[in-house]
């Protein structure tokens, strides 16, 4: 199967459950890219499916060059390598070709603040103008409407909830997982329908949202966080704000990446288990942190 193509489609049923929810029609996304951080990281594949509200069903897609070395790491998930992507289009065309496909639809995601942040900061670095569009997230609406039921998914990842609604997945392949997003919002709408709960419980932000200067740079006096963040080393974050009684907070960094309110790392907090933003302009001070010393407890 080329990975233009996708094995998954959409049924009338799951066409129509989409339109009831967006009747303007719907842009699904998914990207391949070489890192988990936005703000420093490439995109490799671009995968886009749209729905008009007419019922059309169209498709876009493009590989990427990214003019960078894919670390090891992220090709065991994607598959992808430099020898594959070094005929590719660099990123600028195919971004603009994006945004012209994507047209004035609200876009959805699974983690959509991540694949959402690669396109933002890229149209920013480029200087392309994107429309002031909604953003959904899969996933968010998931967590909302399954985590109160008694039968709901092991977790809330992309081939576990597509597994729980009852399809097989090529997980990682950007057009697949395009699909793979609509299929599954189309099965919560369903419930959603159901229970007259309004769709704006998957809504992440509207892109009008961010403002270009604030939201892509942060202070030079951070730049050595980004090969750490890189490394996935552990971290200790003298934080301003807190919401704990420590003002330093041990994490393991995920990525960083551009939102409204700012730039953030986002990682998980050693000391509560759970994911968080951490605003770059709150962070004090911050510095590696030995998986050993982490061990024997925490600072």
């Amino acid at each position: 199967m080329s990975r233009s193509q996708s094995s998954l489609s959409l049924t009338t049923g799951e066409i129509t459950s989409l339109l009831t929810l967006f009747p303007k029609g719907i842009v699904a996304v998914d990207l391949e890219t070489t890192g988990l951080s936005p703000l420093v990281d490439k995109i490799i594949e671009i995968g886009v499916v749209k729905i008009t509200a007419e019922g059309e069903v169209t498709t876009f897609h493009s590989l990427i060059n990214p003019l960078i070395e894919i670390p090891e790491f992220t090709i065991q998930f994607h598959g992808l390598t430099n020898d594959d992507l070094k005929l590719a289009p660099t990123l600028k065309k195919p971004l603009k070709e994006f945004w012209e496909f994507v047209g004035r639809h609200p876009m959805i995601a699974h983690n959509s603040s991540f694949d959402l942040g690669y396109l933002i900061k890229a149209s920013h670095d480029f200087q392309i103008e994107f429309p002031p569009l909604d953003v959904y997230d899969s996933c968010r609406w998931g967590r909302a409407v399954y985590k109160p039921r008694e039968k709901q998914p092991a977790n809330f990842k992309l081939s576990t909830m597509s597994e729980f609604c009852g399809f097989k997945l090529n997980h990682h392949v950007a057009i697949e997982d395009t699909f793979a997003c609509l299929k599954i919002m189309a099965a919560i709408g369903e419930l959603e329908i159901d229970q007259k709960t309004p769709r704006e419980r998957s809504f992440v932000f509207r892109l009008s949202q961010f403002d270009k200067n604030d939201c892509f740079n942060f202070s030079t006096r951070l730049s050595g966080l980004t090969q750490l963040v890189q490394n996935k080393d552990l971290l200790t974050l003298e934080y301003k704000g807190t919401s704990i009684k420590e003002s330093y907070r041990p994490v393991r960094p995920i990525g960083l990446m551009p939102l409204p309110k700012g730039p953030v790392l986002f990682a998980e907090c050693l000391i509560s288990g759970m994911n968080k933003s951490f605003l770059l302009k709150k962070i004090k001070s911050f510095s590696k942190l030995e998986a050993s010393y982490w061990k024997a407890g925490p600072p």
